[in-house]
């Protein structure tokens, strides 16, 4: 079969369902993110094949959550267009979208500052404390900046 179009994975706990209470059971959903249904029915329109990824069991009250909240999707945890010689745990797709996942930027020195500051969307933080880090992350990127950018004016 030759793919059409782009392919994106999307997670289901916490991208398309609220999770922000955790796991509660294999067919306990949290309520659908905003905008979810829009979401997947404009890639679907624009030729995309939509996977929903997930840890959880395909069940029928996954896909019926799924169909219940309008989730436009065409497989869960498969990808009939993979090569067969390529096929392990993880799925191929050109986006992995995910509310725990970390892009990689090509830096690994900037991609373990990341990891030691990533909290999901989901744990909100206070207005101040989200300030405060936005202050330090500031300063340090200009601090970073300055010292290795000579062409970096006075910020």
């Amino acid at each position: 079969m030759k793919k059409k179009g782009k392919t994106i994975c999307i997670d289901f706990d916490g991208v398309l369902s609220d999770y922000s209470s955790g796991y509660q059971g294999e067919d306990v959903f949290g309520d659908m993110i905003k905008g979810a249904d829009s979401a997947t029915q404009i890639l679907k329109e624009k030729g995309w094949t939509v996977i929903i990824y997930t840890t959880r069991p395909v069940t029928d009250a996954l896909k019926k959550w799924l169909e219940d909240n309008k989730i436009s999707y065409d497989y869960i945890n498969e990808n009939p267009d993979q090569p067969k010689d390529s096929e392990g745990s993880k799925l191929m797709a050109d986006i992995y979208l995910d509310d725990r996942g970390m892009r990689f930027n090509g830096d690994w020195d900037w991609t373990i500052r990341d990891i030691a500051s990533f909290m999901p969307w989901e744990k909100k933080e206070d207005e101040e404390t989200k300030k405060q880090k936005m202050k330090q992350a500031y300063e340090e990127e200009v601090k970073w900046m300055k010292k290795n950018n000579p062409f970096v004016a006075d910020i």
